[in-house]
């Protein structure tokens, strides 16, 4: 059974999610995601992406220490038969995260301007 490739991370206003390219197969093949934080040291299940179809897995809820190094890795279940795992490169939020800028809304009550700011999407 091939393996993932092109195992990637990418985030955007706290939207983290793994990404993976995987080659067509007869069978309909699934997935399953985990997640090694640095300061527990192994990997553990992400439990939302456990046999899943899909080729990405949210991680948002798995990231919880902004600062620290975290790796992922994905591998195919194809029938009886498992690949070998393929792993991210080291993900940390607070330098590989992107948040998009805020929306403005300007508008102009008589002789004020009044300027809205909100979050980010």
């Amino acid at each position: 059974v091939p393996s993932p490739t092109q195992a990637v991370v990418t985030s955007e206003n706290f939207k983290t999610v793994l990404h993976w390219q995987y080659p067509p197969v007869p069978e309909t093949p699934h997935f399953i995601v985990e997640i090694k934080p640095y300061n527990v040291g192994y990997y553990k299940i992400v439990s939302t992406c456990v046999n899943i179809s899909a080729h990405f897995c949210d991680l948002s809820r798995e990231i919880h220490d902004l600062f620290s190094s975290h790796w992922l890795r994905v591998k195919a279940v194809v029938g009886s038969q498992q690949s070998e795992y393929v792993e991210t490169n080291e993900f940390i939020f607070q330098k590989h995260g992107k948040i998009g800028p805020p929306k403005l809304n300007l508008s102009r009550h008589s002789d004020k301007i009044v300027v809205d700011i909100y979050h980010p999407a």
